[in-house]
């Protein structure tokens, strides 16, 4: 059953965000919603950096595409709660049905996360052979970082979802907040080795920020920057798989908190129009 409702759900978040036009169109959307990210990077580190060949480049290159994709699946899947309470008016009917909400989540997180992995892969195709990347690609390195990735951002989207089963107003500000000052502290443009104080503690062990960095690894077969730099590969590997479990144990436990509150309180079928 509980297989069933997560296919099922996979498939309703796949047609959620792609019900709106074509599928050849979506497809093109796809492949255009992270250029804004790439050409950034393109500015900054290219044009008015080391060059479209510097480790710094590929640092912030590969970094900015990585958090688009993990950034994406947790602010989207948070606000899934939002969107199915106040816009179509089915949490409630979701929440008391056969499959657990948990389930249903994760279904929402995984189709929002091949989505975005689609749009990127696009842009990879052009990426390699125009800025003639040289890279030392490990399979299943990459596999192991885009797995234990989804991991922790999908703690940090049922983190985001308790806050919003508690929330009677729909704060859309609050995401955008959220994603600047996330991609502030990810490790995705420059390394948080250059962040003052604990916020450089507090950014290089953030579940995010290493699972940027292996997929940087993953690709180049070593770090770019100071990032982890002389950090024995196993100490990395543990660092990175225990902070990404840590934050979905930390969501799963505030997540069931939430939930049970919200319901006693019944927030579930509120609608506000806000």
């Amino acid at each position: 059953m509980a297989m069933k409702g997560l296919i099922a759900s996979i498939y309703i978040s796949i047609q959620v965000e792609s019900n709106w036009t074509k599928k050849f169109l979506y497809l093109l959307y796809l492949f255009f919603a992270p250029l804004s990210s790439i050409l950034i990077v393109c500015i900054i580190y290219g044009f008015l950096g080391q060059g479209f060949n510097s480790p710094s480049f590929y640092f912030a290159l590969f970094g900015s595409l990585s958090y688009f994709i993990l950034a994406d699946t947790f602010f989207n899947t948070a606000y899934t709660v939002i969107d199915d309470r106040e816009h179509y008016r089915v949490l409630k009917y979701i929440i008391v049905s056969k499959t657990y909400y948990i389930v249903y989540l994760l279904g929402r997180g995984i189709g929002k996360f091949a989505l975005s992995f689609v749009g990127i892969t696009l842009n990879l195709l052009w990426i390699f052979p125009v800025f003639n990347i040289d890279t030392h690609f490990s399979l299943i390195l990459f596999v192991i970082s885009i797995g234990v990735g989804f991991v922790g951002a999908f703690g940090l989207a049922l983190l985001f979802s308790s806050y919003y089963l508690l929330a009677i107003r729909e704060e859309t500000s609050l995401l955008d907040v959220l994603f600047g000052g996330l991609y502030l502290i990810s490790g995705a443009m420059f390394s948080p080795t250059v962040l003052p104080g604990i916020l450089s503690k507090i950014a290089s062990y953030f579940p995010i920020s290493t699972a940027i960095e292996m997929t940087r690894f993953s690709i180049f077969g070593g770090h770019l920057t100071p990032y982890f730099q002389g950090t024995p590969f196993s100490q990395f590997m543990f660092i990175f798989i225990v902070s990404n479990i840590i934050s979905l144990l930390v969501g799963l436990v505030m997540f069931e908190i939430a939930l049970s509150s919200a319901i006693k309180k019944g927030y579930i079928d509120v609608t506000t129009a806000f």
